[in-house]
């Protein structure tokens, strides 16, 4: 069983038993149990052994009365410390704290220990326990979750078993051996650190899924109107974006230090995300991460139609990416038109438009391998917008900066509850496109001082660049239209890349997130490939 009460102690003290010496010879029991190397097929064997062999000397396995005592009150006590901790009860329905089941529960265990006939008496009280635990979970899912809330709980659940077992030794008809079974299992499991980091994240990881599922539903039209409101919105993205590439041409020209470079770049797509964020302008390239999520919560309902939902979520994205492309590009020649009017000159020189063509094609660059990098980059912004909004959630913030004495004494009522409106609505998605410039402006920059080449290939971004090295390359003379094709080629693969990877990679945590059996999910992608076959169309265009 664990030995700490949150995840990351108890992960530092599993690591540190791995690395560091001990002395078994004088050391107890568990320091001996834990060196041996235990493993299932120990558990397996142990169960495996026939009775007879085991009649003579399963007594072994049973502690004294004393022992059982000692140890039923010392899980209890443990248990009491973590349930009623702060962090828990704050979920709890009690009125009063000492009317939690756990409240009396080293008491309870104490008496029925030294009268086994009341044992009774414990089974009522344990399902109890387990009824609160029951609803503090339900908390969790309707509120947020937390890696540690998430440990403990599962840690109260295991010493409620733990006490189970050992009370059961008092009873005649006890098994003794089952107790060292679980020891074994136990002891074999211990070593593997990645089934308790595993076990505690995944209830987290669904929880940031549900909230980045909520978000992904405002990325999804649900009819012609919003579909064509969206667009709009998409071509306006677009345009900030032309001005968001023009920058980034200025700043590399204008700064040669790198970390300062870095933080430029990333300072100039966050205020360019933001600015769409505020002004609810849909990138392309951000929709896929979050709206996998949604498409998964179809998945999960039998009574949500899954087909429906893959054909709006795919309209929707053909309709955005379009749309960003026909802002980006036309608004980008448009603008170098008019710095070449008044400079006389392209904003790019002959080099820089040049590159501006080459560093797309697919065939003379690794334009595919950075394009995937960038989508990664983008699930991993729609992790931080799930992980804000849980966390927001978890904490009650938008009700507590409403309630708050200081912030309302400061801002006023309205205001503060329109600060606690922007934070439940929009933070999430801030933070989202905040990590999301840091990963395209500081990460490439950084890697390049450790010699590993690295580029941003984003397709709004590289659509807009690529109108600018265009209109650069036409007045120089030097445009060659074999050049230019290939180069919207590439803007095609990078875009298809950017959103299959993060698309791919947020519906595969989904799947694990939410247990989404492998039958279900191949017989899901079947019966994707069949429609996607028949009425290709319908997976872009909304029907009429």
């Amino acid at each position: 069983m664990p030995d700490e009460a949150f995840l990351l102690g108890e992960l530092l003290a599993r690591a540190l038993r791995h690395l560091l010496p001990v002395d078994e010879v004088g050391g107890d029991l568990y320091v001996l149990m834990d060196s041996l190397g235990l493993k299932e097929a120990d558990a397996l064997w142990l169960a495996s052994l026939p009775e007879p062999l085991t009649a003579d000397w399963a007594d072994i396995f049973r502690p004294s009365h004393a022992s059982i005592l000692a140890s039923c009150k010392i899980l209890a006590l443990r248990a009491v410390n973590i349930a009623l901790s702060r962090d828990l009860t704050v979920f709890a329905d009690d009125e009063d704290i000492t009317k939690s089941p756990f409240f009396n529960l080293p008491a309870l265990v104490d008496h029925v220990v030294r009268h086994p006939e009341d044992f009774h008496l414990w089974e009522a009280q344990r399902a109890a326990c387990e009824e609160q635990l029951q609803a503090v979970n339900k908390s969790l899912a309707d509120l947020g979750s937390s890696v540690n809330l998430i440990f403990r709980l599962r840690l109260l659940r295991s010493l409620l078993g733990r006490i189970q077992q050992v009370i059961g030794l008092e009873g005649p008809a006890s098994d003794a051996r089952k107790l060292a079974i679980a020891i074994v299992h136990g002891f074999a499991s211990q070593r593997r650190i990645m089934t308790v980091l595993g076990s505690s994240t995944r209830r987290l990881a669904r929880s940031i899924l549900e909230r980045t599922g909520r978000v992904g539903e405002h990325y999804i039209a649900e009819n012609a109107a919003q579909w064509r409101r969206m667009g709009r919105g998409a071509i306006l993205a677009g345009v900030i974006t032309t001005f968001t590439a023009l920058f980034k041409y200025s700043l590399s020209v204008a700064i040669h230090a790198p970390l300062l470079l870095a933080l430029a770049h990333s300072l100039n797509y966050t205020v360019s995300f933001l600015l769409m964020q505020a002004g609810g302008f849909l990138l392309a390239s951000k929709m896929p991460a979050i709206t996998a999520a949604t498409l998964v919560d179809a998945m999960e309902d039998p009574a949500k139609d899954q087909m429906a939902r893959l054909r709006a979520i795919s309209q929707t994205q053909f309709i955005v990416t379009v749309s960003n492309l026909l802002g980006a590009v036309p608004a980008s020649i448009a603008v170098d038109r008019i710095i070449h009017a008044l400079r006389g000159h392209p904003a790019l020189t002959p080099a820089e438009a040049e590159h501006g063509v080459t560093m797309l094609l697919p065939h003379a660059s690794p334009t595919i391998l950075f394009a995937l990098i960038t989508g990664i980059f983008l699930w991993l912004s729609s992790l931080a917008t799930g992980w804000t909004a849980n966390y927001l959630a978890l904490h009650g913030m938008a009700s507590a900066i409403s309630q708050s004495l200081r912030i309302r004494k400061r801002l006023g009522a309205k205001r503060a509850a329109t600060l606690a409106n922007w934070v439940k609505h929009h933070a999430p998605g801030s933070v989202g496109y905040i990590v999301l410039g840091f990963l395209l402006g500081a990460v490439p920059i950084v890697l390049q001082l450790f010699g590993i080449p690295l580029e941003v290939r984003h397709v709004t971004l590289a659509a807009a660049g690529l109108g600018y090295a265009l209109d650069a390359g036409w007045l120089y003379g030097q445009l060659h239209w074999h050049d230019t094709l290939l180069a919207f080629v590439g803007i095609g693969f990078i875009g298809f890349l950017n959103i299959f990877a993060s698309f791919a990679f947020s519906f595969l945590l989904a799947i694990r997130a939410r247990n989404i059996g492998e039958q279900q999910s191949k017989r899901f992608l079947r019966e994707v490939g069949r429609e996607i076959l028949e009425k290709p169309s319908s997976f872009l265009l909304p029907l009429r």
